[in-house]
């Protein structure tokens, strides 16, 4: 059985080393360019890294998040761009949490990972 509903909050955060990398396998996905896109910074006010928020099907998560299919998307890459990319997988953050609030998923997930949002001056 399938749901057509939206029920799960989902953060993903990925240092910026890889944040290309990254972009490109969720374009994969059909999650868009530069879908991980809000920079992030830790406490000395450095970007570290990037992040994002969405709502997610159940079934659309269990497929992006699956190792197989990963994996199956790793080995048609080239030789040199297989390691890095197995590299991107395992450093990216993900935290979902079924029917959250997504303000609160970000804010714990910022605060998990000892990391702020970047303020732009205006």
């Amino acid at each position: 059985m399938t749901s057509d509903l939206y029920i799960l909050s989902v953060v993903n955060i990925i240092p910026a080393a890889y944040l290309a990398l990254i972009n490109a396998l969720a374009e994969v996905y059909e999650c868009g360019p530069n879908n991980i896109s809000v920079p992030l910074c830790d406490k000395s006010g450095e970007v570290t890294h990037y992040g994002c928020h969405s709502y997610w099907r159940i079934d659309d998560y269990a497929e992006f998040s699956s190792d197989e299919l990963r994996n199956a998307f790793i080995s048609q890459l080239s030789v040199e761009l297989q390691e890095p990319m197995q590299a991107a997988i395992s450093v990216l953050y993900e935290r979902v949490v079924v029917d959250g609030d997504a303000q609160e998923n970000w804010q714990a997930a910022l605060a998990l990972n000892g990391l702020s949002e970047v303020l732009e001056e205006v």
